[in-house]
Order: C-alpha cells, then structure tokens, then sequence
C-alpha cells in the first residue's frame, strides 16, 4: 500500500489540524520564534495516532517508513539538483507530472496500475470506451487564488498537445485520439472539439476510438492556469515568467526565492486542498551532484543526494542513516540509432550494433546487482512476446552482418549522450570499444539536456544517441515509436518506422479483448526486436540516497514520464 495524504485518511488530518491551527497559520519559524523551544516543539509535532503507517510498507525499497516517529509539521528538506525546467529548459517542455507545484485530474500509485482521485473526485466511462466525464473537485485554488476549474483542463491538455508549444507529451498519451484534435494541430481549429466543458467541474473527454489507457494518461498532465496564459500564444510561452521563476500550479508547495544557478526553493501552500504539506520548504541546490552532494549527504548538509552508482549502493546499503529509495525502472538505458542515416537503414548494420557489445559483462562491471541486459524497452512482461529476438555477444556474428552490409569501416559515427558521470562515462567507453573490435568507430560526444535536445530532437545531427527510458504502458509502443511519433509529434528519437509494427501497435490499443490485444502486442514486440529497431542496452534497478530522518519519502518511477514523490506527506523525523 502506498502512504499517500489520502491514505491516511480524513480523521487523522482532522486531528492533526485541530491540534496545529496556530502553527498552520503561518511559516514554522515566525511562529515559533516568540515561545519557548521546548514548548515550539510541542506546538509543531501532530498529536500521535496510532498506527500512523501500514506496517506493508516497513520493508518497502520505495518508501521509507519512521515506525518511531509520528508525523510532525515544520521544518526544511534540502535536496540536491533540480527540476530540468529550472537547468535550461522550462515547465512547458517538461509537462509531465510534477507533484511539487502542480496537481493533476487522477493520479496513479506507485504499481504504476492503480489509479485514485487528484483534482477529479470520480469519472465515468462509456460502454463504448469512446467518453470520459472526469467531475472535479470545488474547492482547489491555483496559488495566486483563483479557482481551478474544468476550463483551466480543457486549456491545460491543449496547450501540451499543440506542437507549437515545445512539449511531445501531449501526443505520446494518446490525445491525438480525441475527436478535433488532428484538425487543431494543423492550425484549421482553434480548439480540440474532443474536450467539452459541460459545466464549471465537470469535463468531458470525446475520443475517436476506444483507448485502454487514457485513465493512466490522464495522470501525467500538470494543470495550468487559464486565466495566467490564454493571451499568450503557444510559442511564446517559453519566453514568459511562468516558464521557469514563476509556475503557478495548484500543487502542495509554491514556487519561492530563486537564484540561478545555485538553488530555488519551494514553499508550502497553505491553500493546498489536501491540506498544508508538512514541510516548511524544500530547497533544491543547483547543480549539487556526484562525489560532492553523497559527502554534503553524508554531513548532514542536505538530505537527498541523488542517484547513487554500484560504489555507494555498497557504501550505503547498511548505513542506518541513510536510506535507498528506488526499484527497478520502466524500461532502461538504451541506444537509439538513426534510421534517417542510410547506413542504419539497413537492419543487418542494426543487429551488428547489438552482437558486438558483451551487456552480461558490462551490466556486471558497472552495475553489479543493479541491473540486467535488457531487450526491449517495454517492460511489461504481461504484452511482451516470450519469442522476441535477444542478440547475446557475438563479435563474429556482428562482423559477418556488416561485411554483407558493406560497412566503410574507415568511417567514424557520432555517439551523443546527456548521461556525463563517471559511471556512464566508463559504460561508454566500453561500449566504443566494443564496436571497434568489429570494425565500427565511434565518437562519444557529450551535452547537457538541453543541447542534446536540441542536436537529437531538434537538428537530427547524430548517427547514435544514448538516453533512458521506457515504459510499463504498452500504448507507448505505438505512441513513442511510430512512423509519425517523430519530433515534435512524438519521441521517437532513432526515427524508427514500420508500417507492420504500427498497424498492430495501433490495433492494440483499441482491442477490448485482452487476448487478442495480448497478441497483436506480441507480433509487434517480435517485430521490433528481430530487426533490431533500437538497440536496448541495460534494465537499471535505480536507487537514490536519502536522509534516514526524511520519513514517509517515496521515490520510484515505473513508467517515463512517472516518477512517484508525493512530497506533500514528507516530514522530519522528531528527536
């Protein structure tokens, strides 16, 4: 069970609050600074209520449970790194599911299946599977203090389908299937017809053909404010304040100081529905990562200190103070060659790529526990075909599949990665080496997230590019890898097409019988591996290292773009 404000359940909140009206009412610090320490503490820390946890979750990898210490408002988190939108890109790039400053209509539990209410408190759906009515909460205000509404939906799910808007979420989730929405894209409508306000809380969603996953899509999209940005054209949102100093969500916490380039910090919302986080702030140090931030962990200088390498999995797997919060991820590390290159046209040069690299070996020496070879990024094993094809380390193999190719074994290829620690770095020289045993020379060229959007997505100027992830839905299939999922209509990265694969992805989607769906999924997950589409490198079982004393702390991320937080229900350990 996942220890959510919801969970906890409605009594325990109210309890909490009547105890903590004062404290609530304004920041820890300026309340508290006229008492007495002793009597501060007394006044910040909720009444105990027992049992304030599901003893499920005690042994849980994601989640750390505080079986000592009850829940207790105040105080600040301080956490190393920072949002992508806040490093060079913005908030309107980055549209998927941010649970800090932003709610969505549903959300989903950390099975990545399950799905309970966020701003939606119920739906329905047609018996055709073709209408979804989503009736909203009344009560939820965006942090300047106007009301959320179904409008501020309807304009929230078209500006991240709007190709002018720089975000590929919106038609990698399936709301290219609402009615209207291809003529709103081209420019011939000024709205998606698909999406009717039927009254202030309620909004309807019209779709084109049945889709199974519309309910899990629907919890990736951040709600924005109408009434903030109607005015302002799609393309020019990136340029606005609400790009990186100042998104207004309706989320557990509000954006505060920010400084470039070292830290921004969140405060909490007083006004969240849910009711106020329990934490004061968190503070997010730009920048702060690798060997620097596990030692400032280690100080006690911040509590999370980022994603940790098989070295500090081993430093800190017994440490009491520290805990490791992750699991395995949706899909994984994975190289994306470019079909738009004539040289990886050919499926032969593809299956070469993949026969030349030693996975078992390299998972192994880098990873050691925390990762197996993977071979599809689809890690739902429920729609993967137990007969797709898996290329072990076969350098002659890869040396004869390129001889027939014709390979120029002279010609040097590009390798572009946004992955840059030391870790990744001894991965891809690896990996370089590997193919030069075969006759493939290869360049590692490394950017920073946005450069490399800009070279991959933007420019296409690369032959190889390296990134993560996948993804437990299997509607991604069709809609990341599609013929027409190319940037910006989608993240098909490597410009994968086959007319095959995306009829039968496509079928899937729509299928209500689950066998059948099952099988149309298995001849498209055989399509993809035999002729070596991408080139699926390692399934990463990911762990980052927190504070022990940061308590009911959740991180996971099962599916791209889904990570699970809920930050709203952290709290410090008391003494």
């Amino acid at each position: 069970m996942m220890i959510t404000r919801k969970s906890l359940g409605l009594a325990v909140f109210l309890i909490l609050l009547l105890g903590l009206l004062a404290a609530c009412a304004a920041p820890a610090e300026t309340e508290t600074a006229a008492m007495p320490e002793e009597e501060a503490e007394e006044e910040m820390a909720a009444e105990p209520v027992e049992p304030w946890y599901d003893e499920a979750d005690v042994d849980s990898d994601h989640i750390n449970i505080c079986t000592d210490s009850p829940p207790q408002y105040g105080g600040e988190v301080v956490v190393a790194g920072a949002a992508g939108a806040m490093t060079g890109s913005n908030w309107f790039i980055f549209s998927a599911r941010d649970d800090y400053l932003f709610s969505q209509l549903i959300d989903r539990d950390t099975d990545a299946v399950s799905i309970h209410p966020d701003l939606a408190t119920s739906w329905e759906v047609s018996a055709d599977g073709l209408t979804y009515t989503f009736h909203l909460r009344d009560d939820v205000v965006f942090h300047d203090g106007e009301p959320l509404t179904a409008e501020d939906v309807k304009f929230s799910l078209q500006m991240f389908f709007h190709p002018d808007t720089g975000a590929s979420h919106g038609r990698t989730s399936g709301l290219d299937q609402l009615v209207g929405a291809a003529e709103f894209e081209s420019g011939v409508a000024d709205e998606i017809a698909g999406i009717k306000v039927l009254d202030d809380f309620t909004v309807e969603l019209n779709l084109v053909a049945p889709r199974s996953s519309v309910l899990s899509n629907m919890a990736a999209f951040n709600i924005w404010p109408k009434h903030l940005l109607e005015d302002i054209a799609f393309a020019d949102l990136g340029e606005t304040e609400y790009a990186v100093r100042n998104p207004v969500g309706s989320g557990p916490f509000t954006m505060g100081e920010f400084e470039p380039d070292q830290f921004y910090i969140l405060e909490a919302n007083e006004n969240y529905y849910a009711g106020r986080p329990y934490l004061d702030r968190i503070i997010f140090r730009i920048g702060l990562s690798g060997a620097t931030a596990f030692a400032a962990l280690e100080n006690g200088e911040i509590h999370m200190a980022g994603r940790v390498t098989a070295v500090e999995y081993e430093r800190y797997k017994d440490d009491p103070n520290i805990v490791l919060l992750g699991g395995r991820l949706g899909g994984g590390m994975t190289v994306w060659p470019n079909h738009n290159r004539p040289e990886f046209q050919d499926a032969r040069v593809r299956q070469a790529l993949l026969y030349a690299l030693d996975r078992e070996a390299m998972a192994e020496a880098y990873y050691g526990d925390l990762a197996d070879v993977l071979h599809l990024r689809l890690t739902n094993p429920e729609y993967v075909s137990p007969n797709i094809t898996t290329y072990d380390y076969n350098p002659d193999r890869a040396r004869e599949l390129l001889d027939e190719a014709g390979w120029d074994s002279e010609q040097q290829i590009s390798f572009v990665t946004y992955y840059q620690d030391d870790q990744n770095k001894r991965i891809h020289a690896a990996m370089q080496q590997f193919w030069a045993d075969v006759g493939i020379d290869v360049e590692l060229v490394y950017l920073d997230g946005p450069a490399w959007v800009a070279r991959v997505y933007d420019n296409d100027d690369f032959d190889l590019s390296y990134g993560c992830c996948g993804w437990f839905n299997p509607d991604q299939l069709r809609l990341s890898l599609g013929c027409d999922r190319n940037w910006p209509a989608g993240r098909n990265v490597g410009h994968y097409c086959n007319e095959e694969f995306d009829q039968l992805s496509e079928a899937a989607m729509s299928e209500p019988d689950p066998e059948k769906r099952k099988e149309l999924l298995y001849q498209a997950t055989e399509i993809i591996t035999s002729e070596a589409g991408e080139i699926p490198v390692f399934w990463p079982t990911r762990f980052s290292a927190f504070s022990a004393d940061v308590c009911n702390n959740i991180n996971r991320q099962l599916d791209e773009p889904f990570a699970e937080r809920y930050p709203a229900n952290w709290y410090l350990a008391g003494e």
